[in-house]
C-alpha cells in the first residue's frame, strides 16, 4: 500500500525540523553577545617620519564580546584579532603590555590572555598574527557598559623607539529591511500547496546587511 502523508503528519515533520534548526543555530551563536563592530578590519599604518625605513600596517578586527562562563568563573571579554605586516626594512614588535580597550563610557579593559604571550619581532617582508582578550573588570557585568563603540590602544617598538597607536570601532546593527539570510527551511506538498518559514537563527556577527547607529 502506498503511503501518503496527511496534513497533520506534514505539519509534525515541519515542526520537528524547524526545532532542530533553531536549537542548532542558537547553540552555535550563544557564545558571543549580539554585537558587531566596524570597520572589520581596521587598518592602522605603522610609519615614522624620522625613520624612513619603517613601513608596515596593523589590521585589527573586533571578533566580538564573549559571554561570561559561570562554570569556570571567567567574566565576559572583548576578543580582538590583529595581523601585523612589515613592508619596510626595519623590524618592529608589538608591545604586548600596551594593549588595552576602552568602551563607549571610557571604561578601560586591560589585556588578559594574549596569543602568543610574547609576540616575536616582525621581520621585513614578514607578518604575524596576535589574538588578545580583554576581560570586564571585577564586579562589572555586560549590561553595565556602553557598547556603542570601542577603542583599542597598542604600541610597537622599533629601532630603539616606541610608538603608540589606536584603532576605533563603531557598533553596527542589523537592518531588518535588508536582505535576509539563513538558515532557511521551505516545505511543499501536492499541487499548488507550498509553505515556507525563513528564520535568522544567528545574530548578525559576521554576515548580512548592517547599518550604523
Amino acid at each position: 500500500m502506498e503511503f501518503r502523508p496527511t496534513l497533520s503528519h506534514n505539519v509534525k515533520v515541519m515542526k520537528n525540523l524547524l526545532l532542530a534548526l533553531l536549537s542548532t543555530g542558537l547553540a552555535a551563536c550563544s557564545t558571543f553577545h549580539d554585537l558587531r563592530f566596524a570597520p572589520a578590519p581596521q587598518e592602522v599604518l605603522m610609519v615614522d617620519s624620522e625613520v624612513s625605513e619603517l613601513s608596515g600596517r596593523a589590521l585589527v578586527t573586533v571578533r566580538g564580546v564573549r559571554r561570561a562562563d559561570r562554570e569556570s568563573g571567567r567574566p565576559a571579554q572583548v576578543e580582538v584579532l590583529m595581523r601585523l605586516e612589515n613592508s619596510g626594512a626595519v623590524p618592529f614588535a608589538l608591545d604586548a603590555g600596551s594593549l588595552q580597550v576602552s568602551t563607549g563610557d571610557l571604561v578601560t579593559l586591560s589585556a588578559g590572555e594574549i596569543v602568543p604571550q610574547v609576540p616575536e619581532p616582525v621581520a621585513p617582508e614578514g607578518a604575524a598574527e596576535v589574538k588578545a582578550s580583554f576581560p570586564l573588570p571585577a564586579g562589572t557585568s555586560f549590561s553595565d557598559l556602553d557598547w556603542s563603540g570601542l577603542n583599542l590602544r597598542f604600541a610597537f617598538r622599533y629601532a630603539e623607539r616606541r610608538k603608540v597607536l589606536s584603532a576605533s570601532f563603531e557598533r553596527v546593527s542589523y537592518n531588518p529591511y535588508g536582505y535576509g539570510y539563513g538558515p532557511y527551511a521551505s516545505f511543499g506538498w501536492g499541487v499548488g500547496a507550498w509553505g515556507g518559514f525563513p528564520y535568522r537563527a544567528c545574530p548578525p556577527n559576521y554576515v548580512g546587511p548592517f547599518r550604523r547607529y
